[in-house]
């Protein structure tokens, strides 16, 4: 029997028992919520609202703590739907060092991934016409039986549904109506605090199931040209930049959910840790970094123009590219760390497990990538496929009980590159020459030495 299909004869069993024995006052809540049980932990969540649930308050749900050092797959929500896939997934995780999956819940196509929401707003624009699955819950309950700590990725600003349904709620094109990307999506406006408590309820949802952490994906402005940029317009922007509104809605949603006491985390372009300003999105490192609990940057090297740090094809030397963008991000989060003396979050890249754009990545290329990682000075990361496929990937993982990967016993050679500081970005350039003590004025031969002043 599957890991995911015995589980789930378990919950039936529970139900029944439930069911017939009525002297029991909570049947299924724990004694004691806040008894650890391995890597699995209780963690109080919020109040049920009218917002998140209806009818009465559910108990705490119960969460993995979240991992020293998290090493996560993403899973789709299609995926996260069939049984089939989600028993492979579980047993790779078994298997290798995996111990966090970062699922879906609601895409950038708008619906939401599972059903029986009761988000009054979701139902209106008809968010929730299209689950991917049906079983959320209990597929929770497996992850957390199996210590693998689960994330909620939500699409944020980037929904065509409710842009179209709420047209008061989206970007709007300086001659009246909806504004719209190239490809013909709506996208809602990230000024407007409706559309934030929009999605911190399907967080709160999310939460309500067990989820252990919130990551906010799209929490940016539209990517796109300069021309096509002065065709927007922002209701109740009032003159606050792109990067604080990006901030604050990071803030906001963090004290909106600190009652269920979850990481919020946010997922930024790879190019951020690099640009000296917000990439023209709202992403800008010093900013996010001290907004959310952890920053995810997308570090794929495919996704670097070439030439990008020196690199005539950046997507040819994975190690490399990813070892410089996050020695980037390392450096300019412990500047703003000590200049600040501000809490700042942890760095979690996405690194890239597909092959696109004339690149052919296996598990040698994933592999380099995690060294790299590493050799930053970090110690997490989230491998990125669309279809949630990692079987040609599989050699770079190690396994469970510690030990080299499949890739590292076959001839792997550990790389020795180390950046050079001409390679890393300007605010990093100029901050360190700023800590550099001044150089002594030089001395002409024959000249008295100058005397330091008394």
């Amino acid at each position: 029997m599957s890991p995911i299909a015995a589980h789930s004869h378990r919950l039936r069993l529970i139900a029944v028992f439930c069911l017939t024995a009525l002297a029991l006052p909570a049947c299924g809540k724990d004694k004691d919520p806040a008894t650890k049980d391995g890597a699995t932990g209780a963690a109080t969540g919020s109040p049920a609202t009218a917002d998140s649930a209806e009818g009465p308050v559910a108990p705490a749900a119960k969460r993995v703590a979240r991992p020293d050092s998290m090493r996560a797959l993403y899973v789709n929500a299609w995926a996260s739907g069939s049984h089939t896939r989600m028993d492979e997934l579980i047993r790779v995780a078994d298997a290798t060092e995996v111990n966090a999956f970062i699922i879906d819940i609601k895409e950038s196509d708008t619906f939401l991934s599972y059903d029986s929401t009761a988000i009054p707003l979701a139902k209106e624009i008809g968010a929730d016409q299209r689950p991917a699955t049906k079983w959320l819950h209990t597929l929770i309950d497996t992850l957390n039986a199996h210590g693998i700590y689960s994330v909620a990725r939500i699409v944020v600003f980037k929904d065509r549904m409710l842009a179209e349904k709420k047209p008061e709620m989206a970007i709007r094109h300086v001659n009246g109506g909806l504004w719209r990307d190239k490809k013909g999506g709506a996208w809602v406006n990230p000024y407007d605090h409706k559309v934030w408590d929009y999605n911190i309820a399907i967080a709160k949802e999310a939460l309500d199931k067990g989820f252990s952490e919130v990551q906010w994906d799209y929490v940016r402005f539209p990517d796109v040209t300069n021309t096509m940029r002065a065709t927007m317009v922002y209701p109740g922007a009032n003159g606050k930049t792109r990067q604080d509104n990006i901030g604050e809605f990071i803030r906001y949603s963090k004290v909106q959910l600190a009652s269920y006491n979850v990481p919020v985390t946010a997922d930024v372009f790879g190019l951020v840790t690099h640009d000296v300003a917000d990439v023209q999105i709202g992403q800008h490192w010093e900013t996010v970094i001290t907004a959310a609990d952890a920053v995810l940057p997308m570090v794929y090297p495919s996704h670097y123009a070439n030439g990008h740090y020196g690199f005539a094809r950046p997507g040819a030397v994975p190690y490399n590219l990813i070892r410089v963008a996050l020695t980037d991000a390392v450096v300019r989060t412990k500047f703003v760390a000590d200049s600040a003396k501000v809490p700042v979050g942890e760095i979690r890249p996405w690194l890239e497990a597909m092959s696109i754009r004339g690149l052919s990545y296996g598990a040698r290329e994933v592999r380099q990538q995690i060294q790299a990682t590493y050799d930053a000075g970090l110690k997490s990361w989230a491998l990125w496929n669309p279809g949630s496929k990692y079987a040609e990937f599989a050699g770079a993982l190690r396994p469970a009980n510690g030990g080299k990967s499949p890739i590292e016993q076959s001839g792997w050679v550990t790389p020795t590159w180390t950046p050079s500081p001409s390679l890393l970005s300007q605010v990093t350039q100029i901050r360190e020459a700023r800590l550099r003590p001044p150089a002594a004025p030089a001395v002409k031969p024959g000249a008295a030495p100058i005397k330091p002043a008394s």
